[in-house]
């Protein structure tokens, strides 16, 4: 039988045909009636099901007694909701918002995420440019100069301007290092255009998903963002966060995915109507393996922390201490994750 169900901290549900439910302390996933999976509600830590996937009531209510969250998401990895236990934090929420309006303090913010981001496009770079190429060289002499920019910059707009360029220049680089098949001529989101792109769009949505979850278990607003506009529906906060862990995660799983063969163009499927490339249904389940697993690493990016510890957590780890210098509107002790 196809892998449908992924047993590992996160509980992932991935086809139409399954039903999840609760009984004798177990979360039990069954396709029509014969059960699939089992797993101990307690080793559960969140529950992602794809949008045509079924969840009783019962079920939902126990997750939620456990504080464990369900998010949906649809075909793409796009976040469409879900149930979760909100620990909103009055306090905490209180002084998000002053520091919101505090129009130094996104500044200091912006500079720390976007040269973090940049600093880790270089890394990424580096490391799959196994022949020195020129072109890459001179990608990354473009990027050091940009970081230094960005550091003189009075305004946000000036930053994601420099962070615009950078992106575009970190792309094309990419696509001269991965294997000829999956070549591409730029970023494309809505629909991706090409395979490349639908690898790093999944990603990213993961990305997403899971930095809004760590957002609403400490108690922020994820919504109320220091650099991305106000947007409703959108968690601008979660996209602040997560563009430091771009590169780190899902960058770096996706280059390794394509240039270590474990993806290939068979795995994507054109839809003809929109243009766009999607997974096909076991290529899915696969990325959400790696993902998982990759997510799941431990490393020692923060080095002041003096211990290893798993991206997951990382971003659990990076969030308070945001939350301790929003106590005091003062960034001098937020750390950014940067590759070395």
């Amino acid at each position: 039988m196809k892998r449908e169900v992924f047993k590992i901290s996160y509980l992932y549900i991935t086809s139409k045909d399954l039903s999840c439910s609760f009984s004798n302390n177990q979360i039990v996933v069954k396709k029509g009636n014969m059960v699939v999976a089992t797993e101990p509600i307690e080793t559960v830590e969140g529950i992602v099901l794809k949008e045509s996937s079924l969840i009783s009531s019962k079920t939902i209510a126990q997750l939620l007694k456990r504080n464990v969250p369900i998010t949906y998401i649809d075909h793409s990895g796009k976040y469409l909701g879900g149930f979760t236990n909100h620990k909103i934090d009055i306090e905490k929420q209180v002084n998000q918002f002053r520091c919101k309006e505090d129009n130094l303090f996104c500044l200091d913010f912006t500079k720390k995420i976007i040269t973090s981001k940049i600093k880790n496009q270089i890394v990424i770079l580096r490391r799959y440019d196994k022949s020195k190429q020129d072109d890459i060289k001179d990608i990354i002499s473009s990027l050091n100069k940009y970081i230094s920019e960005i550091q003189n910059c009075t305004s946000i707009n000036e930053i994601l301007g420099f962070e615009g360029t950078s992106a575009k220049l970190y792309f094309s680089g990419l696509s001269k290092l991965v294997h000829d098949d999956f070549r591409f001529d730029k970023r494309s989101k809505r629909p991706p255009k090409d395979p490349f792109n639908a690898l790093i769009s999944y990603g990213y949505s993961l990305l997403y998903n899971e930095v809004v979850l760590a957002l609403n278990q400490v108690g922020l607003n994820s919504h109320a963002g220091f650099i991305h506009q106000n947007k409703l529906g959108h968690a601008a906060l979660a996209s602040d966060l997560m563009e430091q862990w771009r590169g780190p995660i899902v960058d770096s799983l996706v280059m390794k995915l394509i240039n270590n063969n474990l993806v290939s163009i068979s795995d994507f499927t054109l839809n003809e109507s929109t243009g766009g490339y999607y997974l096909s249904r076991n290529a899915n389940n696969a990325f959400i393996k790696y993902y998982e697993e990759k997510i799941r690493s431990k490393n020692s990016y923060f080095k002041h922390a003096n211990f290893p510890m798993s991206f997951r957590y990382s971003i659990l780890f990076n969030i308070y201490e945001l939350v301790r210098c929003l106590e005091d509107g003062n960034l001098d002790n937020f750390k950014t994750l940067t590759l070395r």
